[in-house]
């Protein structure tokens, strides 16, 4: 796997270096880092003309801080690059990933315009890891992983009960409620579980097809993450509906990570 990520020397955009070297090395895969300097914001700038001098001065500084997170990182397996280019910070990430043709972009949320424009899978960090639930309790196996992945990107959690409205009848009301109460349950269980972690932890329930559900969901709250669970020797509504959006990349702007353990 081949990740770009985007570097302006803020805080949130080391987190997101640290975190892309940790994914490359999870995946063995390459880590494209790139610093973009906007020079266009010193045309006509009344702050003097040393501004893009200074500006110049501290954006190499940020160069060497970047350079010395990479040098300071286990690096066993993986190729770092560091790209520093000029001009328009979305335009640049955009042509770079294209160039470099690859699997994810990681970037801050202040270049969350890049979300919808780009080719490939893109990341907010920090961001929120949406992880749907069902009426079973074989998330409740996931829960290191799913803490895990919270804490290395500084995401918070959205857990979405899902009810599949679509597998009842209209005489089969009892048993519809029935199910709507264990995902209740167990959302419930796994909120418990994730706050007492030391994780923030949001929840909603929607009833209808899996699929479609997660992708509304992430759409409407802004989801940078969607983690569900493997196929087991059961599968359930949740492993069909990994299933599908894995086979429809084109209906995913997001990353999907698949909990193995499940």
């Amino acid at each position: 796997m081949k990740i770009l990520t985007l570097y302006d020397g803020t805080l949130q955009s080391k987190n997101a270096l640290l975190y892309g070297l940790r994914e490359a090395r999870k995946r063995i895969g390459e880590l494209v880092v790139l610093q973009v300097f906007q020079s266009s914001l010193f045309v006509d700038y009344d702050a003097g003309p040393r501004a893009e001098e200074i500006a110049r001065a501290e954006a190499e500084q940020h160069r060497r801080d970047a350079d010395t997170l990479i040098r300071e990182a286990d690096k066993r397996g993986i190729t770092v690059r560091v790209l520093s280019v000029d001009g328009d910070t979305i335009e640049e990430a955009l042509r770079i990933a294209a160039i470099e043709r690859v699997d994810l972009v990681l970037t801050t949320p202040r270049y969350k315009a890049i979300v919808k424009r780009a080719a490939c899978p893109v990341r907010l960090l920090p961001g929120t890891i949406l992880v749907p639930v069902d009426n079973s309790d074989t998330i409740l196996a996931d829960i290191n992983a799913i803490v895990e992945e919270a804490e290395a990107s500084a995401s918070k959690i959205l857990l979405l009960g899902i009810v599949p409205e679509h597998l009842y009848s209209a005489g089969e009301k009892k048993e519809f409620e029935l199910v709507k109460k264990g995902a209740a349950e167990t959302l419930k269980k796994v909120k418990r579980s994730l706050t007492a972690r030391g994780i923030e932890v949001s929840e909603l329930m929607r009833s209808g097809y899996p699929d479609e559900e997660i992708l509304k969901a992430a759409e409407e709250h802004g989801v940078s993450l969607i983690m569900l669970p493997a196929g087991g020797k059961t599968p359930s509504e949740l492993t069909k509906a990994a299933a599908i959006l894995l086979d429809e990349p084109e209906r995913v702007h997001l990353p999907i990570q698949i909990l193995a353990t499940a």
